[in-house]
């Protein structure tokens, strides 16, 4: 009998193709045999013998985690917020003594930029209008970071008061991975037993996929704390990412929907695809 997947979307999202999870699913899963089904919102869920929720929002909606609860087995089915007030061990509070550099972020993922799209199709031309105000006021006033990046200050002292009455907004200790005089920063992927990690080194503070100079071949090289890390949050599937620091291994974000630009017929992909068999036996 043909196993059926089912990956539980968000009404106003469903699931991009380029999307890591896209490319297990229809690269990988369909070929072997699996039926593969986007479930998008919440009106007449289909069987399957696995779900995936997989709702690219910081927070999941409660109805969404109470249809990922209807299925025997749901991967991601205990992952309630990826906030980093929940991911991070090293937020500051404004009196704390610490007096070495911090990072300014966002407590939602991704700058919050998914539930901004989200409230713009949601709230029509109100919501276009708020949008359209909140870009053109200062950071101080609209509580965003100007241009959506992580703001670096030498000190708690040097954080601007107006960080500190933004509820959206956390300061994090500021922690370095440093090799060869790179920074550098490692992504761990996995899917049950299944995992890769990528390292990339860059000359910026702040490690992006863009800014790279180098990269190691993928490996699966992972910290005991970081795999802890994961039992904790209830991690089935996603993203790490994390440093390894002089203060040990720390998770600086958890992605729940992440983008992975490894092809299908990877040997390593593979064998994360082949977690999903894993989650049968349950």
């Amino acid at each position: 009998m043909r196993r059926r997947v089912v990956i539980l979307t968000h009404q106003y999202q469903g699931l991009n193709p380029g999307n890591g999870l896209a490319v297990i699913a229809f690269g990988i899963w369909q070929r072997q045999g699996w039926e593969v089904i986007v479930q998008q919102g919440l009106k007449n869920p289909p069987a399957a013998d696995i779900a995936i929720l997989h709702v690219d929002l910081t927070v999941v909606p409660e109805p969404y985690l109470e249809l990922a609860a209807r299925y025997p087995v749901c991967i991601n089915g205990r992952v309630r917020s990826i906030s980093k007030r929940v991911v991070s061990q090293d937020l500051l509070a404004r009196g704390d003594p610490y007096d070495g550099p911090v990072m300014v972020k966002t407590d939602r993922n991704h700058s919050g930029l998914p539930e901004r799209r989200l409230a713009l199709i949601e709230g029509g031309w109100p919501a276009r209008f708020r949008e359209a105000v909140q870009r053109r006021l200062p950071p101080r006033w609209s509580g965003r970071l100007p241009g959506d990046r992580y703001l670096p200050c030498s000190s708690l002292a040097a954080v601007p008061a107006w960080v500190w009455r933004h509820r959206g907004l956390v300061v994090e200790r500021f922690l370095s991975q440093r090799f060869e005089g790179f920074y550098t920063l490692n992504q761990w992927h996995f899917l049950g037993s299944g995992s890769m990690v990528k390292t990339y080194f860059a000359p910026n503070p702040v490690v992006k996929w863009a800014d790279q100079v180098a990269t190691l071949p993928l490996h699966n090289d992972v910290p005991p704390e970081i795999r802890n890390r994961r039992a904790e949050l209830g991690f089935d599937y996603g993203k790490f990412d994390y440093l390894v620091t002089p203060e040990g291994p720390r998770l600086l974000d958890a992605n729940k929907t992440p983008w992975n630009d490894v092809p299908p017929e990877d040997p390593r992909m593979v064998v994360m695809a082949r977690g999903l068999e894993a989650f049968l036996t349950r």
